[in-house]
């Protein structure tokens, strides 16, 4: 994703075998993300599917009270987390990462 010509997010979906800094890839399970982050993850509802569809949102700095990150310099990793329990797409970067809807 591009604001004002600034890199400020990358998505990856299905057919990626691309991994986060902690082996996670599209297809792993919430629970053992859940498991490996610990209390510094954040779950929140899905926005558009029924539980178990969620997001798991960890941010470099640790977990925070504020509903929303506005920290230009703020860096994270969200994993959506689909109906079947399981990664459908992995958004890193700043506070981008938390538009729920992309860009095309």
């Amino acid at each position: 994703m591009l604001e004002q010509g600034v890199l400020t997010r990358i998505s990856v979906s299905n057919g990626s075998d691309l991994q986060t800094d902690r082996g996670f890839s599209v297809g792993d399970s919430a629970a053992a993300i859940k498991a490996a982050y610990g209390a510094d993850a954040q779950v929140s509802p899905h926005k558009y599917a029924e539980a178990p569809a969620e997001y798991i949102t960890v941010w470099t700095d640790g977990p925070s009270d504020e509903p929303y990150r506005e920290d230009a310099d703020a860096r994270g990793v969200v994993y959506e987390i689909g109906t079947d329990g399981n990664v459908s797409m992995i958004h890193v970067g700043g506070p981008s990462i938390q538009y729920v809807e992309g860009c095309a």
